[in-house]
């Protein structure tokens, strides 16, 4: 494909940053948009295996609290955990009795990671009894609800980024640059050790993203 091509392909402004940041060298442009394309691949994998152990702790940690396999269902009701989303909690179980496929795995399976990141607001975690923290045993000493709520959310909004689309292989005045998908990076594995397992033995089940990111930093 050639970059006019690419061009009537993905839009004159969307491959603008990318030409911008390669100086109009119309080579390095094309190579840095499938650079950003396969850094983004790359991460989708580590974010979905990181974003299944959230909400698998978070799933187990409150159905033993609770003592209660079906605490989500339990908890959507006014004065609970999960009071401010019981329409759509309560929607989402009519539509799996419906068809016959209730369970609590579908209903975890069923939300997005904002719902998860949420119960680490400072309302929330009060109402689930300040526990939510116990999911991570070797997270660093002094890093408290607010540090977690806030971590978490950056890891939620890179994620968003790639879902929709939009380069992670710049700064914020448009240069080519590796440091915020790098910053995220480490965050994720930062929380994958928190819930006391080795980032890298999680991480092989995906692609690692270093060689393309470091196939970034060449293209400077």
């Amino acid at each position: 494909m050639d970059f006019k091509t690419s061009q009537k392909l993905y839009s004159v402004p969307r491959m603008r940053k990318y030409l911008n940041a390669c100086a109009g060298d119309k080579r390095k442009t094309m190579q840095l948009y499938r650079y950003n394309l396969r850094l983004c691949q790359r991460f989708y994998g580590s974010l979905n295996l990181f974003e299944v152990m959230l909400r698998n702790a978070i799933n187990e940690h409150y159905a033993a609290y609770y003592s209660d396999s079906d605490w989500i269902v339990n908890q959507a009701d006014d004065g609970k955990l999960l009071a401010d989303d019981k329409d759509m909690i309560r929607e989402n179980e009519a539509g799996f009795r419906k068809h016959g496929i209730f369970s609590n795995d579908k209903m975890v399976a069923s939300f997005t990671m904002g719902f998860w990141t949420f119960l680490f607001t400072k309302k929330n975690y009060k109402r689930g009894g300040k526990t939510l923290l116990q999911i991570f045993p070797n997270k660093r000493k002094g890093k408290n609800q607010a540090d977690v709520y806030k971590d978490l959310t950056h890891i939620r909004e890179f994620r968003n980024r790639i879902a929709h689309h939009e380069p992670i292989c710049f700064d914020g005045q448009g240069n080519i640059s590796t440091a915020f998908a790098r910053s995220h990076y480490q965050l994720i594995c930062e929380y994958i050790g928190y819930m006391g397992q080795q980032p890298d033995n999680v991480i092989q089940w995906a692609e690692k993203p270093d060689e393309v990111l470091n196939k970034i930093d060449s293209i400077r």
